[in-house]
């Protein structure tokens, strides 16, 4: 992880600081406003669908990669969080959906999904994770309850803009 720090001296990664004669400095990770694209592509046996969002968001660095907030715009509004490290991807979403899930590829994966429609069981085996500049794509088949749902593929790509004042 990168901190910008106006001292030369070395940054203590691990404490989110840096000693500038003697006094210790607090240094923030990178932090900037994107705004993202995100489409998911759903395949069930001859089915193909696409769903597309955009939305202004955040980007920050996390302690070993990096996330993207965003709200995804709904009848009631879904605040949602994509971390990515190191082949897991960790997705939140909290609102009329709230689920926390982790995507660890080559593994199968299961967490509760909430909504309207009471908690059911998500069960997920990722097959890709793959990191590009400005490009998160990963796909894996669902389950809901035990029953199969088909192969999803999110792909995430933004760009930083300055249009939404962080």
């Amino acid at each position: 992880m990168r901190f910008f720090v106006a001292c030369k001296q070395k940054v203590h990664q691990t404490k989110k600081s840096c000693t500038l004669n003697d006094e210790v400095i607090e240094v923030k990770p990178v932090k900037y406003p994107v705004s993202l694209r995100q489409v998911t592509t759903i395949e069930d046996g001859p089915m193909r669908e696409s769903v597309e969002l955009e939305a202004d968001g955040t980007l920050f660095e996390t302690k070993d990669g990096f996330a993207v907030k965003f709200v995804q715009p709904d009848e009631q509004p879904i605040d949602t969080t994509i971390k990515w490290s190191k082949d897991q991807i960790a997705l939140n979403r909290k609102g009329p959906v709230a689920m926390h899930h982790v995507f660890i590829l080559g593994e199968t994966t299961k967490s509760q999904y909430g909504s309207q429609f009471g908690q059911m069981l998500m069960e997920t085996d990722t097959e890709t994770i793959e990191m590009k500049r400005q490009q998160m794509q990963f796909r894996y088949t669902l389950k809901m309850n035990g029953q199969a749902v088909g192969t999803y593929t999110i792909d995430l790509t933004w760009e930083r803009s300055e249009t939404n004042g962080i």
